[in-house]
């Protein structure tokens, strides 16, 4: 009878795997689109901002409200009434942000705004786009190759403790 040439299942090195397989990126960036669409699906400001609807407008900060955010006594928020003017008619929004207030009464602000108020946003529907096309996914994939490197330092450690037991006993056993 021969033997099998192949190592035994306790005799074979563990294979090094890389950080993320093509899979892993795949899956990444598959779960950080998903979280893209549900954040455009949640928020509808957002969905009509993302779909060309603000436009750029140079507004005035015509009053600023701080107070605490609901349901959260130790947290601010910071409520901006603006204006613009729109074709001659003068139109006000509603913008609010967690923190202390950053613009004080008669501050002029380049924002992108609806133009019946109900969106506010700071950047530019393009960065926005890239930040959730983008931005997010990278985000994800950081994450996963954050949890892979964990899984392989406690997977090291493991052998490591194992190599130390082992050792011991060896040292052990042959004083004997």
């Amino acid at each position: 009878m021969t033997a099998d040439p192949r190592p035994g299942f306790d005799e074979a090195e563990p294979q090094q795997r890389g950080w993320l397989s093509p899979g892993d990126v795949v899956f990444g960036v598959g779960i950080g689109l998903v979280l893209a669409a549900v954040l455009v699906v949640l928020m509808p400001g957002t969905r009509a901002h993302l779909l060309g609807g603000t436009d750029q407008e140079e507004t005035t900060v015509v009053a600023v409200r701080e107070g605490p955010r609901p349901g959260e006594d130790d947290r601010t928020l910071t409520s901006y009434e603006l204006r613009w003017s729109e074709g001659g008619v003068v139109r006000t929004a509603t913008f609010r942000r967690s923190g202390p207030p950053q613009r004080e009464v008669g501050d002029t602000w380049t924002l992108w705004v609806s133009p019946d108020g109900s969106s506010v946003e700071t950047s530019s529907p393009l960065a926005t786009w890239l930040w959730l096309g983008i931005g997010l996914p990278a985000f994800v994939l950081v994450i996963g190759a954050i949890v892979r490197w964990r899984g392989r330092v406690m997977a090291r450690s493991a052998v490591r403790e194992a190599d130390r037991i082992e050792a011991a006993r060896l040292r052990r056993a042959s004083r004997r």
